[in-house]
């Protein structure tokens, strides 16, 4: 018998013949083999030669990566892009939410240095879908000011234990509603679909340049299955640490700004079982386990350099931001302080202690009858986390006057002229502790228990092949609480700081060091004075919901056509618990949503693909925004007239979009692609917060007397108005032989709302940026693979309640590397760099209406953070 030549993708550690799959996982052969033969008769005659004579080629790599990628959105009915894991551990990016950044229309928050939030052509994080294996995964935050939000926490999911991403910038009637902006599919992998005898194992050491520590990280994978193939178990885990640290600039105004520090100790671990069982070809059975945790102890540090040029205060003024005049002369709006004199020094931190944890456990059963595949999944997921413990160590002194020193923001930047006060040997001999609400637990819960049911039948019905239908219901509660800590009578709330110092910390985005006193050693002496703990009712917030869906859908192809249409149905019944006046009470409300789609995919050439779809997609609004009980911001803090009661709606109305997107591909060779898609959304019911001032009389709340003669912002939460978002994505792909190929790609989003849509005046929506766009160029060849990839988005609104507020982030981007050694077959080295060129976060002022004496007035310097360069080494190795 003659020699035969096959060849393959290298898809994690299976080296065997694998079953055709229009999915993320399956390969390109038939593209590879450029169309000579189809995939059945290929695998029908390696069945027939003796595999003794076979020549196998392994395709792997970034290039079999990007095959699979190409492969997934080419013989999708709808507009997907998708990342797959080119090997295990071996995914794009350290971070999951990194890797998604690559996608066009996809753009990312970076909030302490690391790819947190998602945003997808241009609808927001809060509008992104994130499922694992289809389903939801509880959630909760670890940061003291984090909200309670649906979306999906993306520090907690480490890379190692993905397979493989989905992205539907469409809908369609069998995926969970809540996509308003896109829906990212999470797969993890399965024990059946690798070699019996697997074992993956990762050592890492990553250096980070703010905190110049290197930490370790450690991943381990083992896969087993029977000789029968029919029941495997697969375990993984991830443990990490990282010493994190964020310097920067931060203005309250009018009070004061100063340099700030964050400082993180992270240990992060992810543990997962999968079991699987077939024991026919008809049948299969798969349980998921997984658990992942991170601790998150944390402590801010700030000194703090008020002014003396405020509105009660003496000083005055040399120069105005946003002054305007009449005709004759006189002053229509003051506008903002940004360059005057100092008043005094404040020292501060706030040192915490703070957890998050989620549990999932998922069953899935799938049959495959005749003519019919019928699947069934059950699951519950849980998290807890929040702040378990916080204090707060002000300025013994009260404040150091520092006379003949300067503020000057005028150059888009916070500086400083001291006049001779050293910022770094300033010790202000004494601390004292923050009492009362300001010592405090804040613990959040997120649970999901839910069952779905799936059918599809094969039909023969004209073009319609086979119809799909489901139901769905989930059962969620979420609650935010807050527990004081209750303290001996003879307790002295003033600490000397001489046995206490720790040294310095960086401070500031400049070259700034203020001094550190032990978080340690404060909490182990606020804690000695704890006698008891309270719950602070008011602060209770608790959203029960019961969420249900049905759907029919039915997929059609013919001659150069396939596709699929259909109607979900979804709702939701809500329910808002809270305490008033000491008692328990709730207030419900319910929705319910048609929500129809049509995907269409023209075969136009053999190379040429034109996509067209239409759907009405739905999200929920976000738990904090339902609380109907106030959350009470700013008003037991150093920062005077900040105090803000914001009140929630559990009536508030999903987000719901009418949407269509129309796009051409062409696929000139099986590793490269050139597409262009234009999109629309018409969105409606986006949450507006109205605003205004209520005295101190008027709402029953403590406040000092300073900060009752303020009085309260209350800021409401309502369905408002309606926005148009609309854009274009255009991407190119391109191997190039000799190892060499790109990825390259640009998005424009143009966002359209009402002016009094935000309270801030702009008429475009949150994490939205007009432009981006990523560049990667990559090279391997046996010994080594490396891949560059810039990525940049423009300026975009980030909007929040309470003293953060609402400000425009500039212009940002990242260049990051990836690089592996192939030192054997079995043993990688390999080399990542993220934010190379330490980008940093600066955010401004942006109000459009009349703001005087705030820090949010247009182009006033609010917020600038330095964002540290990471440098990952490890070593892999595979058998």
């Amino acid at each position: 018998m003659e020699n035969k030549t096959i060849i393959k993708l290298w898809k994690g550690n299976e080296m065997r013949p694998s079953t055709f799959k229009k999915s993320v996982l399956a390969t390109n052969i038939a593209l590879l083999m450029s169309g000579a033969m189809s995939v059945s008769a290929m695998a029908a005659e390696a069945e027939a030669v003796n595999t003794d004579n076979i020549e196998k080629i392994e395709v792997r790599g970034i290039r079999a990566s990007q095959q699979a990628n190409l492969n997934a959105k080419r013989f999708s009915d709808g507009t997907v892009d998708a990342i797959t894991a080119e090997d295990i551990g071996k995914f794009p990016d350290k971070n999951v939410a990194e890797s998604l950044q690559r996608i066009p229309g996809v753009t990312i928050q970076r909030q302490f240095g690391e790819g947190a939030g998602v945003s997808i052509r241009g609808a927001g994080q809060d509008l992104t879908l994130t499922t694992l294996n289809g389903q939801n995964v509880a959630s909760t935050g670890w940061f003291v000011l984090e909200p309670a939000k649906r979306s999906f926490n993306y520090e907690l999911l480490p890379s190692e234990l993905v397979g493989d991403l989905e992205v539907y910038k469409s809908s369609q009637a069998d995926i969970a509603e809540g996509g308003v902006g896109g829906t990212v599919i999470v797969n993890t992998r399965k024990p059946l679909d690798m070699d019996s005898l697997s074992f993956y194992g990762s050592i890492e050491g990553q250096y980070q340049s703010d905190s110049e520590e290197t930490d370790p990280q450690f991943s381990g994978l083992a896969s087993w299955k029977n000789d029968s193939e029919t029941f495997g178990v697969l375990v993984s885990g991830v443990l990490q640490e990282r010493s994190l640290q964020r310097q920067g600039n931060e203005a309250f105004w009018e009070w004061g700004a100063g340099p700030v520090a964050f400082e993180q100790e992270r240990e992060r671990s992810a543990l997962t079982a999968t079991f699987q069982y077939a024991p026919t070809d008809e049948l299969n059975f798969v349980f998921n386990a997984m658990d992942m945790q991170m601790k998150a102890n944390n402590t801010n540090y700030a000194l703090w350099l008020t002014q003396a040029d405020t509105s009660w205060g003496g000083g005055v003024t040399e120069e105005w931001l946003g002054q305007t005049t009449d005709a004759d002369g006189n002053i229509t709006n003051q506008g903002t302080q940004v360059k005057g004199p100092l008043n005094v020094a404040y020292w501060q931190a706030r040192p915490r202690e703070a957890t998050m944890k989620s549990q999932v456990f998922d069953l899935k059963m799938e049959y495959a009858g005749n003519g019919y595949d019928f699947s069934a999944q059950i699951g519950d997921t849980t998290s807890s986390g929040g702040t378990d413990f916080e204090m707060v160590v002000d300025d013994g002194t009260g404040g150091t006057p520092i006379p003949g020193g300067s503020y000057d923001f005028t150059g888009g930047g916070q500086t400083w002229d001291t006049n001779g006060f050293d910022m770094a040997t300033y010790d202000p001999g004494s601390l004292t502790m923050g009492t009362g609400s300001n010592f405090n637990r804040t613990p959040k819960t997120d649970d999901e228990t839910y069952a779905q049911a799936d059918i599809k039948f094969d039909v023969d019905w004209g073009v319609i092949d086979s119809v799909k239908t489901g139901i769905k219901y989930a059962k969620h509660n979420t609650t935010s609480r807050k527990f004081e800590y209750e303290q001996d009578a003879n307790f002295d709330t003033r600490i000397s700081t001489a046995d206490i110092g720790a040294g310095t910390i960086d401070v500031g985005a400049g070259d700034y060091q203020i001094a550190k006193f032990d978080p340690e050693a404060l909490k182990a002496w606020a804690r000695s004075s704890i006698t008891g703990e309270h719950e602070d009712l008011g602060s209770y917030s608790e959203i029960e919901e019961d969420n249900y869906a049905a759907y029919v859908m039915a997929n059609f192809s013919g001659d150069g056509i396939r596709g699929n249409f259909g109607v979900r149905y979804a709702g939701t019944n809500a329910s808002s618990t809270y305490y008033v006046e000491g008692k328990k009470t709730s207030t419900d409300a319910d929705y319910a949503e048609w929500l129809p789609s049509l995907n269409v995919a023209f075969d136009l050439a053999d190379d040429v693909i034109m996509r067209a779809s239409a759907a009405r997609v739905m999200a929920r609004p976000q738990y904090v925004d339902m609380y109907v009980n106030p959350n009470v911001l700013g008003a037991n803090d150093d920062t005077p007239n900040n105090q803000y009661w914001v009140t929630g709606n559990i009536g508030l109305k999903p987000f719901v979009a009418n949407q269509i997107d129309l796009g051409i591909e062409w696929y000139f060779n099986s590793d490269s692609l050139v597409s262009a898609a234009l999109f629309m959304k018409d969105v409606k019911n986006f949450v507006t917060i109205s605003e205004y001032h209520a005295t101190s009389d008027e709402i029953d709340f403590p406040l000092p007397p300073d900060e009752a003669a303020n009085g309260w912002t209350v800021q409401e939460k309502n369905n408002g108005k309606s926005a148009l978002i609309q854009g274009l994505e255009l991407q190119y792909q391109q191997d190039y032989g000799n190892g060499f190929g790109s990825v390259v790609n640009y998005t424009y989003t143009d966002t359209e709302t009402d002016a009094d849509t935000f309270t801030d005046g702009n008429p475009f929506l949150s994490d939205s940026s007009k432009h981006s766009y990523n560049l990667t160029g990559y090279f391997e060849n046996e010994l080594f693979q490396v891949r560059l990839a810039y990525n940049w988005r423009s300026e975009y609104m980030l909007r929040e309640s309470g003293s953060y507020g609402n400000r425009l982030h500039e212009d940002y981007g990242s260049l990051d590397l990836s690089a592996t050694w192939h030192v054997t077959e079995n043993i990688d080295i390999k080399l990542d760099g993220n934010n190379l060129l330490e980008e940093s976060s600066k955010q401004f002022g942006n109000n459009q209406n009349p703001t005087s004496y705030s820090g949010f007035v247009e182009g006033f310097p609010l917020y600038e953070y330095e964002m540290a360069r990471r440098i990952t080494l490890g070593a892999s190795f595979r058998f």
